[in-house]
């Protein structure tokens, strides 16, 4: 992905959730255990979607950092 190939850098908490498909509560709840990368300017926070990209990149690619991945 390409920075001139999205509309805006970062995006609402509640967007964040909608694209992860969780909702208001469980995203604003990732963000406090640190599960969601997100930057604060002013009263808002934002979640950066390169950030975003990136950890579900990570993630796909290596199984053992999902929560829960050593239960199975």
């Amino acid at each position: 992905m390409k920075l001139r190939d999205i509309d805006t850098l970062t995006m609402t908490v509640e967007e964040a959730g909608k694209l992860l498909g969780i909702g208001r509560s469980s995203a604003y709840g990732a963000i406090r255990r640190g599960e969601l990368p997100f930057l604060k300017i002013g009263r808002r926070i934002l979640v950066p979607r390169s950030a975003l990209f990136r950890k579900i990149e990570d993630l796909q690619q290596d199984p053992n950092l999902w929560r829960g991945a050593d239960r199975e």
